[in-house]
């Protein structure tokens, strides 16, 4: 019994010396999910965490791309409908339910789409879909939700681009 535990931990010891000896393939893996944007004009990498999510609630799709940032800021992006390469979804559009809504969550605070800007209006933009990722730009005057006397807070999202995988 005690031979067969030596030779046990021989064929371990053995094993993971022969699996840490192989070489390693060195390249430069890319990311598969990448979200940036310039908030305020500082440009912002969402990261951590990114990916997206498709699903169908009440028969309507509903795609979401989501991220944070190393210090725990975080995006959101919902859009609704079957998305088109090519294909710009704004604030502007022609039913709520094609709106895009931009979510940004900071230290204490989150802002929505700020749809009484008219000089920076939430739109985002497909450039490519397949059936496992997806890749476009947005941008965006977003706001937080005003609670009795205080003045709501701003943000400005600009430059914004994502490349994910579902």
């Amino acid at each position: 019994m005690k031979t067969v535990k030596i030779l046990t931990v021989l064929i371990l010891i053995f094993g993971v010396i022969t699996l840490n000896s192989c070489k390693k393939d060195k390249k430069n893996p890319t990311p598969t999910a990448t979200i940036t944007a310039n908030i305020d004009g500082t440009a912002t990498t969402f990261n951590v965490h990114a990916l997206g999510v498709k699903g169908t609630v009440d028969g309507m799709s509903i795609t979401t791309i989501q991220g944070s940032t190393s210090g725990g800021a975080s995006i959101s992006i919902m859009l609704n409908g079957t998305l088109t390469a090519g294909t710009t979804y704004s604030a502007t559009g022609p039913t709520t339910d094609s709106e895009p809504l931009i979510q940004l969550s900071t230290s204490g605070n989150d802002f929505l789409n700020d749809d009484s800007n008219t000089a920076n209006p939430v739109s985002v933009t497909i450039t490519s879909i397949s059936s496992t990722a997806v890749a476009g730009t947005f941008k965006g005057g977003l706001t937080t939700v005003s609670l009795g006397n205080t003045q709501p807070l701003t943000k400005s999202v600009t430059e914004g681009k994502f490349s994910i995988t579902f």
